[in-house]
This record gives structure tokens, sequence and C-alpha cells, in this order.
């Protein structure tokens, strides 16, 4: 079995982020920012792409015994190896936002002899460009060993140990070490010609980031049953956050779902609904700053008469859709992809997923902020404008546009939101507000009309068809319908019947081999979409089924990496994880499946049920 998605850790320091393997290796690193060009692309194919290793030397019979973990409530990771003549620990982080002198993106590797003796190994092979440069590697000395890498625009420093430059653009060093010593390793981008960045003086650093994320973490408020699991989520949202207030969907480009297929997507853009869930989740987790800095974000870039599916980070135009064909991708999967088409695509739940993190703020005690009235609005108009027009879809559908039932949904959730909040401000017009009320209803009228298949007491994937569809689970989430109606009981059944694969894993539609057959337009299938099974939990607990909740959340903490994170997809065949990792939707799901257990466990059902009929 090649190298395991699910092996590799995440860091972050809330503007790029790396992954690194149990052996040390570091596989994806994208610099300066999360929807850069990659340094180390070897996640995507193989070493000649890029990697870093950092571990004891290579070892010529048995792999050294080794351990990790999260270093408390943080994003820095410990690896420790027990090599036979001593132990060996590396600490691998970003430094956080406020580690004072590290403005320039960094990434942080401490190596630490914690007793005995052991050799421990750098092995560095930059190679910018997804891959596709080699660099030049110069020594360079500024009072301490450094490595300057160049490669067109960009360059990288790399400090610690004097490394020896090898045929091929690569280093190495090969150290020893004894009981208590540390070496400090950073490796720092820059813009080509810019000064020089300082070298990193001590481990400081590392204590400046431990505090950074503890106390963030110390803000949690949520106090309820699988509270690691729920802050562990918590963190990697977080660190899928951008400093601009924005939040990436997943680190990653282009790991598949299947191994094989062609669902290889590049998920490091700001998808406006997965973020709002994101910030939805963590706003129910006590935290504000995330969500205001993304409405700042929503006010500043956003224009809903022109709303997109998704952005770059810094709201402007996603870059095209492009192969990278001297990429293999990871397990020979291609094609390996930069940009993402589905920009170009029309989303209609994307006005009411803005609609419903606005309305959640407000009702949250959030001050008012005009600006966000005037887009709630605004986004309320464009919905009831396009509702009766074919979409693509919340999963991005390359088929011919249908008029899907939860974009409908959700649509209707853009109307009801805008009514309720601007009506508490007193500050649109009456007749706007009861015209947007009226529409609402028109949309709920046909939905009930022509999205529910009556003789299967079941919503359908789109209007007048006949296949499921997992986002029909928000129907109970958005208050819709109330979860006690026997249309959303009848729903979640369906879905669970029909949809569901091993270990309570959930399919998100139907695929078929035939593209023709798909409603996606692409061929074959794929694996259990992780976000979906969590809203199948969030489902059961609103609809009152709680022990059948609990016992399925069991299962899907089960799934988690060792390190608690998850991808996009699951394979339950062959037990590993797909597509891009981490995967915002799959923690936001799981955060959500976790304050409904605990709100179901703890609110008389009748009071849940309006809770849910309010959305």
């Amino acid at each position: 079995m090649p190298d395991l998605i699910e092996e590799h850790a995440f860091l972050s320091n809330t503007r790029t982020a790396a992954l690194t393997r149990p052996d040390g290796t570091m596989t994806w690193l994208c610099l300066p920012g999360f929807d850069s060009a990659a340094v180390f692309a070897s996640l995507l194919g193989t070493p000649s792409a890029g990697f870093w290793r950092l571990g004891p030397a290579r070892y010529t019979n048995t792999p050294p015994e080794s351990r990790r973990r999260y270093v408390g409530d943080t994003l820095a990771v410990e690896q420790t190896w027990d090599t036979g003549s001593g132990v060996l620990e590396v600490v691998d982080l970003l430094p956080a936002p406020d580690a004072t002198g590290y403005a320039p993106p960094t990434v942080v590797r401490i190596a630490t002899c914690r007793s005995g003796t052991v050799r421990l190994a750098s092995n560095f092979r930059p190679r910018p460009g997804y891959g596709s440069l080699t660099p030049a590697l110069h020594e360079a000395d500024y009072g301490t060993p450094r490595l300057r890498v160049t490669a067109g625009s960009d360059t990288y420093w790399l400090d610690g140990p004097r490394h020896t430059v090898n045929l091929g653009g690569s280093a190495s060093c090969d150290t020893p070490l004894k009981a208590g010593q540390s070496l400090v390793f950073a490796l720092t981008w820059t813009s080509t010609g810019s000064q020089a960045p300082a070298p990193p003086a001590d481990t400081t650093v590392l204590e400046e980031t431990k505090r950074y994320w503890t106390r963030w973490a110390a803000a949690c408020t949520y106090d309820g049953p699988n509270r690691d699991a729920v802050l562990r989520s918590a963190l990697t949202l977080k660190g899928l956050c951008d400093l601009g207030g924005a939040a990436v969907a997943a680190p990653t480009t282009s790991l598949p779902a299947p191994i094989g297929g062609v669902r290889n997507w590049d998920y490091r853009y700001t998808w406006p609904r997965d973020t709002a869930w994101m910030m939805q989740s963590l706003l129910a987790l006590g935290y504000t700053d995330e969500p205001i800095a993304y409405r700042t974000w929503l006010t500043t870039h956003i224009d809903p008469d022109a709303l997109q599916p998704l952005y770059g980070i810094d709201g402007g135009p996603v870059p095209a859709e492009e192969p990278q064909p001297h990429l293999p991708g990871y397990r020979d999967s291609e094609p390996v992809r930069v940009g993402n088409a589905a920009a170009e695509q029309h989303q209609l739940d994307v006005y009411g997923e803005l609609a419903d993190l606005l309305a959640q703020m407000d009702d949250a005690g959030i001050p008012p902020c005009p600006d966000a009235d005037h887009l709630l609005l605004a986004l309320a108009l464009k919905a009831e404008q396009l509702w009766e027009q074919p979409d693509d879809g919340m999963w991005e559908s390359r088929g011919t546009p249908r008029r899907y039932v939860s974009s409908l949904v959700w649509a209707w959730v853009a109307l009801d939101r805008a009514v309720r909040v601007l009506e508490r401000h007193s500050g649109a017009d009456r007749q706007t507000l009861l015209r947007l009320a009226a529409s609402a209803e028109a949309i709920h009228t046909e939905v009930c009309a022509r999205g529910y298949d009556q003789g299967r007491n079941t919503f359908t994937q789109y209007l007048d068809g006949h296949d499921l569809d997992a986002s029909l689970l928000h129907i109970a989430r958005t208050g819709f319908l109330p979860p006690d109606d026997k249309r959303v009981i009848g729903t979640v059944e369906a879905i669970e019947r029909e949809l569901g694969a091993s270990g309570g894993m959930l399919l998100r539609y139907p695929t078929r081999t035939d593209a023709a057959d798909n409603v996606d337009g692409l061929s074959g299938h794929e694996g259990a979409f992780v976000g979906a099974a969590f809203w199948m939990v969030e489902a059961l607990a609103l609809i009152g089924r709680h022990a059948d909740a609990e016992d399925l959340f069991g299962r899907l903490l089960a799934v988690r990496s060792d390190l608690g994170l998850l991808a996009e997809q699951y394979d339950p065949a062959e037990q590993v994880h797909l597509g891009n990792y981490p995967q915002g939707l799959s923690h936001d799901g799981l955060i959500r499946a976790a304050l409904a257990i605990h709100a179901a466990s703890t609110t008389p059902a009748g009071e849940l049920v309006l809770a849910a009929a309010q959305g």
C-alpha cells in the first residue's frame, strides 16, 4: 500500500499549510499562501516532485519505533522515534501569525535528542512550480549556515546545520546529537530580490506558537461529550482560515475520489458556501472574530448580482483550470489540476447559505452592520430573481443544469432569513419584505409539489426526479420543514436506506458507470462523502432517533486519522481516506453532529423542534 492520505499531519499558520508523513517527510507545501504553487509536491507524484525529510538517519533493517501527536491544543506536531541508541523528537510548525520575527511565511522544524545519542538526517529537495522546476541552490553565509534557493520570482532560505549541496538540485546533512541537544531548521519564503530574512535564533518561536493556539482553543465554549474531537475539528477549521477573513475548502489539490478516477479538483480557494458553514460552526462554539472577519470579506468582495461559487482567497478570480501533466497524481490518479472551472457555474444555493450565516450572526447578538444588511437584502433579491432557473447544484455538476431541490431549499432560506433579520432591524421597505415572503412561500409550494415523491415519502434530487441526494438532509436543518414532519422523516430514512454505505458512511448521490447516466456528467463512481455522514447524524438527532445518532457518530469518529483529521471522502471497502485533505466540510459536519446530539440530550423535544423550524 502506498503512502496514505490520512497518514499526513496538517500544519497551518492561517496563511498557508503543509502536510508531513510519520517518517518525517514533508510532501506538500505551498508558499507563500494556500493557493501558491507548491515547492514540495511529492504527495501528487514521486519524490522527484519535491520533499523535505527530517528524522533519524536511514535505518538498515527495522524502522525505528515512532509515535506522534499534536502539541496540546495547537497545530504543531511532535514526532518521536526510538532509534535503539537514543530517542529523537522533531516538532514541526508553521509559526503563528503573531510569532515575532516571522513575518515572512516560514516552516520551522526543531530536532531534539531526548536521551542517548542519535543521528539526525535532513534530505532537502525543493521543486517549485508543483515539481516542475529545478531551482538553483547556493550556499550563503549570513553569520550562520544557510542555503538560498532561487526559482524565478521566488526565493527560499534554508537555515540550520550546514547542508551539502548535491547534484540535481538537492541538499542533505547528517548530524549527531547527544541527549539534550537541539537544532532548529527553518525554511522561509521571500520574493526574489527582497532582503534576506533573519534566521531563527532559538526555539522561542515554538513557545509563541503554542501560546497562540492554546489561547485560541481556550475560548471554545462547548463542554459537551466528545469535546476533544470537537475542539480538534475547530482547530482544523481555524487552520483553514486565511488572515484576510476567508477560508479554503482544503489545503490540497487533486487528491482523488476515487483512486484512478477523474474527480480530482483544486480546493485551495474560497467557496462562500463552505466558508459560511465553517463560520457557523465556529460561531456555535463561541468564536466571533472569524465570522466577523468573514462578514467583512463578504461585504468587501461579494457582488450578489455576479455571485460566484468560489473565489480566490484574496477575493479575486480563481485561475483557469489547467492540468499538470508532469505529475502522475496520487496513486497514479490523473489528472492533477490547478485552478477550478466550477468558478464559472451558477449555484443557486450559495445565496441561502450566506444569508443563513448573516442571520445566525444576528441571532447571536453580533452588532448589526449596515453593509451586511445591504448584502443580505441583495442576496434575497437575486435569489428571488433566479429561483425558477436551473442551476449546477451544490455538488458542482458538470452535466446538464437542473432544478435541484436542495438549491431551491436554500433559495427559500435566502428569502426567509432576509425577511426575518430585516424586519428586526426595521431598515427595509415593508412592501419589499412582503413580496420576498410571498416568493419564499412560492418556492416552498413548488418544492413540496414537484420535489417530493409521495409514493416513496421522500424528497428527490431535483424537481420531478427520482434519485436521492444527501443534501436533502438540510431540509430539517434549515427549518424548511420541522424535523417531526413525516416528509422529513421519510427523506432521512430513504437516504439512509438508498445512499448508505458500509460503516455508516453515505454517498452524496447515486452514480453509474457511464457518464451519460450520471447527473454530474462524469464517468464512474466515487467514495462516500464524509460530511454527508455527519449530516445524517445531525438529522437523526433532529428527528428523535438519538440512540442511532450517537451510534453512528461513534463509528464516524473511529474513521478519523490518529491526529483527528478527515479527508473529503472515505472508501469503506479499502478503509482509506480519499479526496482533498483535511476537508473543511468534514470537520464542520463533525462539529454540527456533536452539537445536535448534545442539544437532543439536553433540550426538551418540543423546544428542539421549534429551534430547528426557525433554522
